[in-house]
């Protein structure tokens, strides 16, 4: 479903106040981000923000809510392991793409419509994993923060390479002797590993939930037609 183009004062499209928001965003950083600041980017006065989105936390939803927008749904027909894996990369790349404005996505528990609409693709691919119901959402929200978290980490410098003074700040503990038995691995790590490292840990451990439960009869999956 397309989003819709709705206009605020003045006639601006409120997609095109989002996008050049995020644009913004990506140019200053979320630190010193407001109505003001967006406005004057933009090319409009504040009060065109403020009746369209409310306050500077309403249009951080907006921004967020436009990044969801370009996470795509996986192909249904996939086994939930490649679902998730997909939705978890989606969410890498647009890390990458918008690396200023990606931390608004840990900020709201929901977005909008979009965002609800990848929730549902998470929690099905869950259920078709075989978890009860009622452990779906624990799941879920851990699952989803430790993919939004690898990402965050990735774009905010965590999985770089130590650097020479860190590694010799290391080799100066005495009391480390494991660290620095494993210092040359941590030199050669690559981000790439790192996330397949965190995406495989998550499918064995939903595998392994699910056996506990033992298996459960699941209900075929029904998707609605799309509106025409």
């Amino acid at each position: 479903m397309k989003p819709k183009h709705t206009r605020g004062k003045r006639g601006l499209l409120e997609a095109d106040l989002v996008r050049a928001s995020l644009m913004e965003v990506e140019r200053g950083g979320l630190e010193g981000f407001g109505l003001r600041c967006a406005a004057r980017a933009i090319g409009c006065d504040v009060a065109t923000l403020s009746y369209r989105f409310g306050s500077k936390e309403g249009l951080e939803r907006a921004i967020a809510h436009r990044l969801h927008e370009e996470v795509a749904a996986p192909k249904s027909q996939l086994r939930w392991q490649a679902r998730l894996t997909g939705l978890a990369n989606a969410y890498r790349q647009v890390a990458k793409r918008y690396p200023n404005a990606f931390p608004l996505l840990l900020r709201f528990w929901t977005t909008g419509p979009r965002d609800m609409q990848i929730s549902e693709e998470w929690h099905q691919a869950l259920y078709d994993a075989g978890l009860r119901e009622a452990d779906i959402p624990p799941v879920a929200c851990a699952t989803y923060a430790a993919v939004l978290g690898v990402c965050s980490g990735e774009i905010g410098g965590l999985l770089d390479k130590p650097s020479v003074a860190t590694l010799r700040e290391i080799e100066g503990q005495s009391d480390l002797p494991l660290t620095k038995k494993l210092l040359p691995i941590f030199a050669d790590l690559s981000d790439d590993e790192v996330f397949d490292t965190m995406i495989g840990i998550l499918i064995s451990g939903i595998e392994t939930r699910a056996a506990k439960q033992g298996v459960r009869k699941q209900k075929p999956r029904v998707r609605k037609p799309k509106d025409s």
